[in-house]
């Protein structure tokens, strides 16, 4: 089986404020794409390379990564997350398929060949993280009006990205899927697949907010 990597970098990074491309955001001495780039391409496993970028950015997007120009090519990717996920999937070539985030910077080898070996096993798979925190209901208005089901609270996780699948299955569920539908997991539960869990990282962090950059810095820093 061959394995495709599929890192969606067409998002503008509004909420991050930079004012351009979030795959452009420097962490430390480079942009945040070629951590995400680096984590893929290094690893034997991964025989092919798509990264989605935005139409504004192809050329900055090829002078960024022109150092594995030989191990990636760049899709265009589309006015939604699903149809950014939707061209980079249509582009890959392999029997496997894992999409990535690409403001999740730094995601290990052990983590991608977990989610890969579930992949093959079961068809799909994300990797997860429990949810620590207290859950309260809000009013909407500015105020709790009580705790959350603790029996619902117990079986809630974090989803993670890279999320692996047959490239078959992941490409009919999103091309049947709601331009709003906001992972490739949810599309496959929704055409009626199941999906797989592995344990996630605390460090495979995504970068949505300002504050986010300086603990990226520091992962980065020790790296």
């Amino acid at each position: 089986m061959t394995t495709s990597a599929v890192i969606l970098a067409a998002g503008c990074g509004s909420r991050l404020g930079a004012g351009a491309s979030k795959a452009f955001v420097p962490i430390g001495t480079q942009p945040m794409i070629c951590y995400c780039v680096k984590a893929f391409s290094r690893l034997s496993e991964i025989d092919d390379l798509v990264v989605v970028v935005r139409k504004e950015d192809m050329d900055r997007m090829r002078q960024v990564l022109q150092p594995a120009a030989d191990q990636l090519r760049l899709v265009e990717g589309g006015k939604t997350r699903r149809d950014s996920a939707l061209a980079g999937v249509r582009a890959a070539k392999g029997d496997l398929v894992l999409v990535h985030d690409g403001a999740r910077p730094f995601p290990s080898p052990s983590l991608i060949r977990r989610v890969l070996a579930a992949a093959q096993r079961d068809g799909a798979a994300i990797p997860v993280l429990p949810i620590t925190d207290l859950l309260h209901r809000a009013d909407g208005a500015g105020h709790i009006n009580g705790e959350a089901d603790v029996s619902a609270h117990a079986l809630l996780v974090r989803a993670q990205t890279p999320q692996g699948f047959k490239r078959t299955l992941l490409l009919e569920s999103l091309e049947a899927a709601p331009p709003g539908v906001r992972d490739d997991a949810t599309a496959v539960l929704q055409s009626g697949g199941g999906v797989a869990t592995v344990p996630g990282e605390e460090t495979n962090i995504k970068i949505t907010y300002p504050s986010d950059l300086s603990l990226a810095e520091a992962i980065a820093a020790h790296l």
